[in-house]
């Protein structure tokens, strides 16, 4: 049996833009599916929205993060930079979304 998979402290694999990885699932879906999908990715952008019922937030241009339960809401505002730390989930193409969990922000 393999240990159950610690998210939350597991380093990421990968650091890029907001920006670059939505234009890797808008431009090549599947070698951006195969790449990034369940891995833990740092994505750096602008955040656009915070949705505190669903605890989540939202990147320009179209990434978004559901916290981590241990992850307090950000005291951060529209138009600020913002670092993440996430599992990318997935691609919505009917929304032009991706999606990350266990979002952690980061300093």
């Amino acid at each position: 049996h393999k240990p159950h998979r610690d998210i939350q402290n597991e380093e990421a694999s990968i650091s890029l833009s907001a920006e670059k990885l939505m234009a890797d699932f808008l431009n090549q879906s599947d070698s951006a599916t195969a790449k990034y999908v369940d891995q833990i990715v740092e994505v750096d952008g602008v955040l656009s929205e915070i949705l505190v019922e669903e605890r989540g937030l939202v990147i320009e241009p179209g990434i978004y993060g559901s916290l981590d339960s241990s992850a307090s809401l950000p005291n951060l505002k529209s138009g600020d930079a913002i670092r993440i730390r996430g599992r990318v989930l997935s691609f919505d193409d009917l929304m032009e979304e991706v999606k990350l969990d266990y979002v952690q922000v980061l300093e």
